[in-house]
């Protein structure tokens, strides 16, 4: 086996209907309408080192506990995590976050961190960025539960970190009154939803938490980093009478979103905690059994406080500089086995990355 290191995933460009052909500040401008840059997903291939060119599944199945960490079993596939709590920070934890799956998962005993079919490794964390320049469809993502009877898949909890926004840009998050269900689907039919969005402006530095089950959109001008379970199930609600490439209307998926969304009013943005006595700036907004995401910035060398049971990716969002050795610029993103140690990160311009990976147990 060749010794692990700082891995590289480039970003994979996927094109939306909804995307723009300025992806500033992260990239430079596109022939393209790019609404979506995915990065740890698991055909993504290595762009650096020994191991360039081999896929991100190909590697879990291969290293297992040495690239994935210590919740790995010894045939690489981790164990199932306890029952637990879910944070989308408004409180502060006392320690560093430990994961606390959920009694599902502990009742289905499938893995947190191989959520699809037993036969197929998957890792957890699904980053990408994101970069609108018109609305999103109204749209909910189910729970495990749901997903796994209907879908065959994980369900779908996010985050999103607002890396840029334009003067008003805003989301949706959840409705300004409580419908049922029947006046729900009623409401997506006749485009009355419209009325009853929860639209928050937001500005560069704010994140949010979106758990499954959560009703949602997005508007033109943000750019988003966005963290979540490795799922791409979504069922669109309602898309303001928009047509695909082909003049045709896009897919609704009424009834399952109907089925799938919570009614309870969105708390809005997290309010992160920050680490106390650190060389730089460590700002922790999630904590759930899916993922934790953290925001940091850093001018000067710091030493990475990995540990030597999770995996960590690490997206950089601003400046120029290294890892242990490797570069990075803004749109890189590093996958940081579970087994590297001493890791140093030297920037050569002031640094801004979103850290994500499954808490410790």
């Amino acid at each position: 086996m060749t010794e692990l290191y700082p891995l590289r995933l480039p970003p994979s460009f996927r094109e939306r209907i909804w995307g723009s052909h300025d992806l500033a500040p992260v990239f430079g401008k596109q022939d393209r309408k790019i609404g979506e840059a995915w990065y740890s997903f698991d055909e993504n291939t290595i762009a650096n080192g020994p191991l360039e060119g081999r896929t991100l599944a190909d590697l879990i199945a291969e290293y297992g506990p040495k690239l994935l960490g210590e919740s790995a079993s010894k045939d690489g596939r981790p164990v199932p995590a306890p029952p637990g709590e879910n944070w989308g920070l408004s409180q502060a934890p006392s320690s560093e976050p430990q994961s606390q799956g959920e009694s599902q998962k502990a009742r289905s005993g499938l893995s947190p961190f191989f959520p699809g079919p037993p036969s197929k490794p998957n890792f957890p964390i699904l980053a990408k960025l994101l970069f609108t320049n018109d609305r999103l469809s109204v749209q909910v993502h189910p729970n495990d539960d749901y997903a796994r009877e209907h879908e065959d898949s994980p369900g779908k909890t996010e985050m999103w970190y607002v890396l840029a926004a334009k003067p008003g840009a805003s989301v949706a998050l959840g409705l300004t009154r409580v419908l049922s269900k029947d006046d729900l689907r009623e409401a997506a039919i006749t485009g009355e939803i419209e009325r009853y969005l929860n639209w928050v402006e937001v500005d560069a530095g704010e994140a949010f938490f979106i758990p499954a089950g959560t009703l949602h959109a997005i508007g033109p001008g943000l750019v988003l980093c966005e963290i979540q379970q490795n799922s791409d199930i979504t069922y669109r609600f309602y898309d303001f009478g928009r047509l695909d490439t082909h003049g045709e209307p896009r897919e609704l998926h009424i009834e399952k979103a109907v089925a799938v969304t919570e009614l309870q009013p969105h708390p809005g943005r997290i309010e992160p905690f920050r680490f106390p006595d650190q060389d730089w700036t460590r700002d922790l907004f999630v904590a759930s059994p899916h993922f934790a995401a953290e925001h940091w910035a850093w001018d000067k060398p710091i030493k990475y406080p990995n540990k030597p049971n999770q995996a960590d990716l690490l997206i950089f969002l601003q400046g120029e500089g290294s890892i242990s050795g490797h570069p990075y610029t803004p749109g890189d993103a590093y996958l940081l086995p579970a087994t590297l140690h001493n890791i140093e990160l030297t920037p050569t311009s002031p640094t801004q990355a979103i850290r994500a990976y499954l808490p410790s147990q």
